[in-house]
C-alpha cells in the first residue's frame, strides 16, 4: 500500500537493502564547479545584453514575435515540472566528505537537485527572459519598452546570481550530524519533532521557541523519492547515537518503510 500524502515517517522501520555509498570527489572538481559557475553567471549577462542589443537594432524585423517565444517558453516549463512531479525518483543519497553547506564544507549524506529540473528550468529562463529582452529592445522607444528595459536590468543580474549559485552548490538536501539543510537553511535536529511524506516533498514539522512552522525538503527536484529522503532523516531523528558516524566514514544500508 502506498503510503498517503500526509503519512507520517515512524520510528519501526526495518533496514532494507540499498546501503548509502561514498562519493568520491576530488579537489579539483569543487574548483571545476566554482569556474563552470562563474562562466555560466556571466554568459547568463553577456547573453542578455546581446539579445537586448540585438532587438534595439532589428527593431519590427525580428523573425519570431517575442510574446509567443515567453508564452511557448512559460509552458514548456510548467509542462516540464508536470512531468517531473509523475516521474518516478530511483536515485539515492550519497556521502561526501566536504559538501559546500552554510558556514562552510561537513561531511554528511546529499540528495542532488536533478539535471532534468536544471535543464526545464534553464529552457523556461532562456525563453522567458530572452524574449523579453529582445522585445524591450526593440520597442526601447515606446514607453513600454523603457518599462520593460528598467525590470530587465534588475532581472539579468539576479538570474545570473541564480545561475551561479545552483551550479556551484547542486546540494538540495543534506542531512548532517548538525541537522537537515534544505536551499541553503540549516534545521538543527533538537527543532525537528517530526517528519511526514507528502506528494509535493517531505515535512518537517519544527518547534522553535514555543512556535510551529513546517519546512518541506526535496520534492520534484530532487534526484531521491520523497519516501527514501523521508525515511533517512527520520531514521537519524530517531536515532541521535548515530549522527556522529555521519562526520567519519559513508554509514552502511539505512531503513525503508515496509
Amino acid at each position: 500500500m502506498q503510503p498517503s500524502s500526509t503519512s507520517p515517517v515512524t520510528s519501526g522501520a526495518a533496514v532494507s537493502s540499498g546501503a548509502v555509498v561514498e562519493e568520491v570527489r576530488g579537489g579539483w572538481s569543487r574548483v571545476v564547479r566554482r569556474v563552470a559557475a562563474t562562466a555560466a553567471g556571466l554568459a547568463v549577462l553577456v547573453a542578455g545584453t546581446a539579445l537586448w542589443e540585438y532587438g534595439r537594432r532589428a527593431g519590427d524585423t525580428v523573425p519570431a514575435d517575442p510574446g509567443d517565444v515567453v508564452l511557448f517558453a512559460t509552458f514548456g516549463h510548467y509542462g516540464g515540472e508536470a512531468w517531473l512531479r509523475r516521474r518516478t525518483r530511483r536515485g539515492d543519497l550519497r556521502w561526501r566528505r566536504a559538501l559546500p553547506l552554510p558556514g562552510g564544507t561537513r561531511p554528511g549524506l546529499v540528495a542532488r537537485r536533478s539535471r532534468r529540473s536544471l535543464a526545464i528550468d534553464a529552457v523556461g529562463l532562456c525563453g522567458l527572459l530572452g524574449g523579453t529582452l529582445v522585445f524591450s529592445g526593440s520597442a526601447i522607444d515606446g514607453w513600454l519598452g523603457r518599462i520593460t528595459t528598467a525590470i530587465c536590468v534588475v532581472a539579468l543580474p539576479l538570474a545570473a546570481l541564480a545561475v551561479f549559485q545552483r551550479l556551484r552548490c547542486p546540494v538540495l538536501v543534506a542531512v548532517t550530524s548538525r541537522g537537515v539543510v534544505a536551499e541553503g537553511e540549516e534545521l538543527p535536529w533538537e527543532l525537528i519533532t517530526s517528519v511526514r511524506r507528502g506528494k509535493d516533498g517531505v515535512d518537517l514539522r519544527l518547534r522553535e521557541d514555543g512556535e510551529v512552522r513546517h519546512v518541506s525538503v526535496g520534492g520534484h527536484e530532487c534526484t531521491v523519492s520523497n519516501e527514501r529522503l523521508a525515511d533517512v532523516i527520520a531514521y537519524y531523528l530517531d536515532t541521535p547515537h548515530r549522527r556522529s558516524t555521519l562526520d567519519l566514514n559513508a554509514p552502511g544500508p539505512l531503513p525503508a518503510v515496509r
